[in-house]
């Protein structure tokens, strides 16, 4: 569980480094399921996540592969979407009394190799979800990630500045932040290392992005996206996930591919 000075951190800056939570045999087991997953790809007798792409796919030599929903082909990362501390955590950050995993997205960067992440704000490019303030991710490091080998920054207290997608996307490159936002508010960049087996939290309009990776080392994360019971669906929009939507619009999401991972009933927690 986090402190109530974590808590505060979180509220006032838009993200928070929580600490180890994944031992190293935990971690060795999901870097092999990555690995797996990856190498499978192609073949139809085995489940599949969602989705499996080179995100940089027009600078194909700098990539930066992306899976989503890699919970729905390995056990190993279902069972990490319910980590019972990382739920928890995020219910606190939150003040949710149900979550769902809106998905899950591998971000790997191969050494020496990997591209630049933009900066952007999650939420925003998740059009079927309203409103845009009930996500919060938490971003689980599988290798030591540092400024050399791409680890990501973030831009302090930018989750209270609205939806402003459209003024990131104008940015000319990930090293041309501007000082001010377009309401006037100053710019703090900060640089969020994170170690092997350690989990940061993130708000969904917290501006972050990461730089490419010009190190010996990978860097594998993964970034389990988390809904609160407020989050419903936006039908004007579109998304990868939204061929798996069962409910009408303007209601609650839910169904097989956005399972419940925390509840509060009764004054008990679920699981």
């Amino acid at each position: 569980m986090l402190g109530e000075s974590q808590v505060k951190q979180f509220r006032r800056d838009g993200f928070l480094n929580a600490g180890k939570v994944l031992d190293d045999d935990t971690v060795d087991l999901l870097r092999s399921e990555l690995d797996r997953v990856m190498d499978e790809r192609d073949r139809e007798d085995v489940p599949q996540p969602v989705l499996l792409r080179n995100l940089n796919s027009r600078v194909p030599d700098r990539p930066v592969w992306q899976i989503i929903n890699i919970w729905e082909a390995s056990r190993a990362f279902r069972k990490l979407a319910e980590n019972r501390e990382i739920v928890r955590c995020v219910s606190q950050l939150t003040g949710a009394s149900q979550l769902r995993v809106w998905h899950d997205q591998i971000q790997y960067k191969p050494a020496e190799t990997g591209g630049v992440t933009m900066w952007h704000q999650d939420s925003p490019l998740w059009p079927i979800l309203q409103p845009k303030t009930s996500q919060v991710t938490a971003w689980v490091a599988l290798d030591d990630t540092d400024e050399s080998n791409g680890c990501m920054s973030m831009v302090v207290g930018s989750h209270s500045w609205g939806d402003q997608i459209a003024h990131l996307r104008s940015l000319e490159g990930y090293d041309r932040m501007c000082a001010e936002d377009p309401s006037g508010n100053k710019v703090r960049v900060r640089l969020c290392p994170v170690e092997k087996g350690c989990v940061h939290y993130h708000h969904g309009l917290t501006w972050h992005g990461s730089g490419a990776n010009t190190s010996g080392r990978p860097r594998r994360a993964i970034a389990i996206h988390y809904m609160t019971e407020q989050t419903v669906y936006d039908s004007t929009g579109n998304h990868a996930m939204e061929q798996f939507v069962e409910v009408g619009a303007g209601s609650r999401l839910e169904g097989e591919h956005f399972p419940v991972v925390w509840a509060k009933a009764s004054g008990s927690v679920v699981p």
